[in-house]
């Protein structure tokens, strides 16, 4: 039996996933490491830290499986995006890695954007310019940390890094690359007017690939720390929304996926780089060559219902410790004694600024509409709600933009919850169906592996009859209530018309 192992380094923790060659998962584990906060708006995390998670994690996988580490015909990689690790010519990192929520960089988003030009650099990059990403992050280590620039051979993202502990070589993929700021989207090949405009040599950026390409194999030394087998060939694999879009099956147009985890997405695969003249949305490379991503992100979806558990919901943590029941699904229920709208209260989940559509650091969450009459249950439901019509405003964007979809997946968190799914099919106004598998990213870099090494010829056979589905998803089995749209629809014009009235707002807080 031959195997195939990846590798998802996320923000929070690494996950490893073992499959055989029919898409059966044979071993699953993962392992947390910190992020570091050294000042205000600061967000880096010790690339070292990651390489031992990995290789512990690895060893559990390899263990639990009980599996000859030679069958293992490949390893994908998938990874969180626009991070930046500076290594010295031996792969040395030279600093802790800046990491994507980092904000020290809007004095160079700024700079960047009137160098190039806003909308000339949204053209080429297929992203608005926002902080954490990889392009301001060098440029702010330029300006502040010129030493760091001098020594460095090159700046990986951080799945690069893990690969680069593996086989021994620097390189990046075009899906990965993507949220750079640095690639030229519809060439797929490193931008030589944003590297310029940052002021950069343009052999500090790694080799490109696509992400099915083999990388190099795992050295000697790796195998030992590893328990893997020398010389197993590892692909170039992905950035986490690429490889998460695999292993959910967004590999063809007309299907989309909303992601409800810490942050929320909504992705969905288009044949030709698709660019909002408004640039709320984000257009990426696919790992399929030929294909891209259409993509609207928020910051704080199941991260706003984790807020009120952290915050409010010791009872249901008490509860849960005693009953063996998750908090979340407490919660849950909640939830679903209240009528779908919160009887008039509304939220806007913008506890961490927002991305889609506003790009807007400094706003902030609020609950609109609190009346004597409401409860702690109106207060989760109108989460979930503000939540689901966050991630609409994205659907609305893509539908505005000319892109069709027929098929919508739900996942994370909030695909868990039978009230969260019901709610999402019927702001959405259309059925939902959810993914059996929850390990999207890793999965999906696993399966690309087997592209990669030849057992499946392409990326659509790889997904045929291994991303699995179950029945649509919801108290009324995915379908949509009629009466209960036609709420949502009027509620959502509510909710639409609240971060323009509040947004002058948000910054006299922050100076507060």
């Amino acid at each position: 039996m031959h195997y195939l192992l990846g590798i998802d380094l996320g923000t929070s923790s690494v996950r490893v996933i073992l499959i055989d060659t029919d898409g059966n998962i044979l071993g699953l584990a993962g392992e947390e490491y910190p992020i570091l906060i050294p000042k205000p708006d600061y967000a880096e995390q010790d690339p070292g830290a990651w390489w031992d998670a990995t290789k512990r994690t690895i060893r559990r996988v390899l263990v639990k499986a009980g599996i000859d580490p030679r069958n293992i015909k490949g390893i994908g990689l998938s990874g969180q995006m626009h991070g930046t690790v500076f290594v010295d010519e031996a792969g040395c990192p030279l600093r802790p890695a800046i990491i994507w929520p980092d904000k020290r960089s809007a004095r160079e988003c700024q700079e960047l954007n009137e160098k190039v030009g806003m909308e000339r650099l949204y053209r080429i990059a297929g992203l608005p310019t926002a902080t954490g990403f990889m392009a301001p992050s060098v440029f702010w280590v330029k300006h502040n940390e010129p030493d760091i620039i001098r020594g460095a051979s090159k700046v990986l993202l951080p799945k690069d890094y893990i690969r680069l502990k593996l086989t021994g070589k620097m390189a990046t993929d075009v899906t990965d690359a993507t949220g750079t700021l640095f690639l030229d989207i519809t060439k797929r090949a490193w931008s030589e007017e944003v590297i310029e405009a940052v002021g950069v040599a343009p052999d500090i950026l790694p080799d490109l690939l696509e992400s099915s390409d083999i990388a190099g194999e795992v050295t000697p030394q790796a195998a030992g720390e590893t328990g893997l087998a020398a010389g197993t060939p590892v692909v170039a694999g992905g950035g986490d929304q690429a490889m998460g879009a695999i292993g959910s099956g967004v590999v063809r147009d007309g299907i989309a996926a909303s992601t409800i985890g810490t942050g929320g997405q909504l992705i969905t695969c288009i044949s030709r780089p698709i660019l909002d003249p408004r640039r709320r949305v984000h257009t990426l490379c696919h790992a399929i060559p030929g294909k891209w991503i259409l993509m609207g992100a928020m910051l704080a979806a199941g991260l706003s219902l984790r807020w009120f558990r952290d915050n409010f919901g010791q009872m249901e943590k008490l509860a849960g410790g005693f009953s063996g029941t998750d908090p979340y699904e407490i919660l849950s229920r909640e939830a679903e004694k209240v009528p779908a709208g919160s009887d008039g209260l509304v939220f806007l989940p913008y506890l961490s600024g927002e991305r889609t559509p506003h790009m807007d650091p400094q706003a902030r969450g609020v609950f609109v509409g609190l009346m004597l009459q409401h409860g702690r249950g109106h207060l989760i439901r109108a989460i979930m709600e503000g939540v689901s019509f966050a991630m609409k405003e994205s659907f609305e964007i893509f539908k505005e933009l000319g892109v069709s979809v027929d098929t919508m997946l739900c996942s994370g968190g909030g695909a868990r919850s039978p009230v969260w799914r019901q709610i999402q099919a019927d702001i959405y106004e259309m059925p939902v169906t959810t993914v059996s598998n929850e390990e999207h990213s890793s999965y999906g870099c696993a399966l690309l592996a087997g592209v990669g090494v030849g057992i499946y010829r392409d990326v659509d056979e790889a997904c045929r009859g291994r991303v699995r589905y179950t029945r649509p998803a919801g108290r009324e089995g995915g379908a949509v209530n009629a009466e209960v749209a036609a709420r949502y629809r009027r509620l959502f014009e509510v909710y639409k018309s609240l971060y323009p009235r509040l947004k002058d707002v948000f910054p006299k807080l922050a100076d507060v």
